[in-house]
């Protein structure tokens, strides 16, 4: 019986020892190869491809031979036909069965063999909708948002009277860009989705009577075909959209700043950095450009120094794997897709595509992230996948956006403050120089970075703060949240800080612009702070800002913890075979 119990504890603490490197391990899914995607899997099955005839897993859409086709083009498809036919039997548009696809027989059924069937006037969707004469669409896409669909006004409060700016400093996420390689491979599936939506409007006719599809967005639809210069080998590369906002956004700050930005190049004057990324380089290589035009060539960035300044979260690794475990916010927001909500969006989606029961969950996903990637590529033009959604659906998504982004690098994140004081902590010591009397440092100063990190120096600035936390529940009581990524961290997103010197008893003063519009805070003045508010708010913060410390802290604190279970079971092992 004593060596049973013996046996117990070395298997109780081997288990332990397990769990805690799992926690340190954290993956989603058990997914090691991608940590940030929501496997949603469709009846327990863990095979999320879509199958071709054969049942073999084809996440490339292959057709009936095997071969693969991402690039399916819909010529020789009858329902590439664009016009909506009426045979006068009925008011329900028709393209009188022409749209069969000879190379396809796939009915995507599912596994109770339901049939699309025709139309059922009493098998209504959801509101009638018509995205393409919307003349106010919904374009607020959390951190997909293009920048040009912000409501920003034209406005003159960058100039302050009796006062003059002497100092900028900025901090930038990148512009516009691709997908990962793997999402744009993932993308590129809804080729075959596309052809059995067609399917539904034509041959089939499984579309509801409410909520269908306007002849409008069916036009639109029809005459999708995938970009082919989008191709892995360009993920996550920067878009010309997003080479044209970051160079626009530069030349509006310079006629805004002109006494500081307005003058020639000098490496002292100016400071550049940026992440060592592909997209925040030709990021600030297009700043640049706007800032300097033709001698932008002599401009110098200081990549390889302080690295930690502008991506604490990257350059301490321990860190970041510690952030994600703190709370999974990978819980919250799935929480919130299995609310009756988000249900009834995915239920209501695919019926009004014509489906009679619902697909994986996570071709909603795909849907919506298409839809608004081909928003930011193209501002002036409409996205065919943005036809699947209401206005209603696309607010759901973003809030679910939002929460992912709550606890992952905002204020449901207790490490998010800590992480995002380091880019804090060069604005306020710079300009405290300066308000010291010291002239020597640079008069303009630049970060370029990524969205994770604009939103921790964001939260650690208190903006964009609720009262109430995010969560899975509260949705409707969140509908003019201030935690709205759209507006805080969309492509080109930027902060921006300008110090002035001004006549009175307040000799310097702040103000703070985000997406160059002003900050309201409290303590402040339609976002000019007097230089002692802003001391006040943050000084305690900055001087105990030491992100060094903080990854030296998680690492020692989590080896140690691994090394001692490991010591401890080692040595009941041992003594459980003497």
């Amino acid at each position: 019986m004593w060596r049973s119990s013996r046996l117990d504890i070395g298997v109780a603490l081997f288990l332990l020892v397990l769990y805690v490197n799992a926690q340190q391990n954290w993956q989603t899914n058990g997914n090691p190869q991608n940590p940030g995607q929501n496997n949603w899997q469709n009846s327990g099955q863990p095979n999320t491809n879509w199958q071709n005839n054969n049942g073999q897993p084809n996440p490339n859409w292959q057709n009936n031979n095997n071969n693969p086709n991402p690039n399916w083009q819909n010529s020789n498809n009858p329902n590439s036909n664009s016009n909506w036919q009426n045979n006068g039997q009925n008011d329900n548009w028709s393209n009188n069965g022409q749209g069969q696809n000879n190379n396809n027989n796939n009915n995507w059924q599912n596994q109770n063999n339901q049939q699309y069937g025709n139309n059922n006037s009493q098998d209504d969707c959801c509101e009638d909708y018509c995205y393409v004469t919307d003349e106010e669409p919904y374009l607020n896409f959390a951190t997909k948002t293009a920048y040009d669909s912000l409501n920003r006004r034209s406005n003159s409060q960058h100039l302050v009277p009796e006062c003059t700016p002497i100092q900028f400093w900025t901090i930038i996420r990148h512009g516009t860009r691709l997908p990962s390689a793997e999402k744009i491979e993932k993308l590129r599936g809804l080729n075959r989705l596309h052809e059995e939506i067609l399917m539904n409007y034509g041959k089939r006719r499984s579309y509801p009577d409410k909520g269908r599809l306007c002849r409008e967005d069916y036009d639109l639809f029809t005459r999708w075909r995938w970009n082919d210069t989008v191709t892995p080998e360009r993920g996550n590369a920067l878009t010309s959209q997003g080479v044209e906002d970051l160079k626009l956004l530069a030349s509006r700050y310079k006629s805004k700043y002109s006494q500081i930005l307005q003058a020639p190049y000098d490496e002292r004057a100016f400071y550049f950095q940026y992440e060592n990324l592909d997209r925040t380089h030709d990021s600030y290589q297009a700043y640049i450009e706007g800032l300097f035009g033709s001698e932008a060539y002599r401009v110098h960035a200081n990549t390889l120094n302080d690295e930690r300044l502008s991506k604490p979260d990257d350059s301490c690794r321990t860190l970041e794997e510690r952030q994600t475990q703190t709370i999974d916010f990978r819980n919250e927001y799935h929480s919130f897709t299995f609310s009756a909500d988000y249900s009834k969006m995915v239920h209501d989606v695919f019926k009004r595509l014509g489906f009679r029961y619902n697909l994986n969950a996570s071709v909603i996903s795909d849907m919506y992230d298409l839809c608004r990637y081909e928003k930011a590529w193209n501002v002036q033009q409409r996205s065919a996948w943005c036809i699947a959604f209401t206005k209603s659906h696309l607010k759901l998504l973003e809030y679910g956006e939002d929460l992912k982004h709550y606890y992952k690098s905002g204020y449901g994140n207790r490490l998010s403050e800590r992480i995002g004081c380091s880019p804090l902590k060069d604005l306020y010591e710079r300009f405290e120089k300066t308000v010291n009397g010291d002239n020597t440092g640079p008069k303009a100063t630049f970060f370029f970075t990524k969205a994770a990190t604009l939103l921790n120096v964001l939260t650690a600035m208190g903006i964009g703060k609720e009262y109430t936390p995010l969560t899975a529940q509260n949705y409707y009581q969140h509908s003019r949240r201030k935690w709205r990524t759209s507006e805080l961290s969309p492509f080109a997103g930027n902060l921006a800080a300008i110090l002035y010197e001004c006549r009175g008893s307040e000799k310097y003063k702040v103000m703070f612009f985000l997406n160059e519009m002003p900050v309201e805070f409290p303590e402040c003045s339609v976002g000019l702070c007097n230089w002692s508010s802003v001391e006040q708010k943050y000084q305690g913060l900055v001087k105990n800002c030491n992100v060094n410390d903080l990854c030296s802290e998680n690492l020692a604190s989590t080896s140690s913890l691994s090394y001692i279970l490991y010591a401890v079971t080692a040595a009941t092992l041992l003594y459980l075979r003497i």
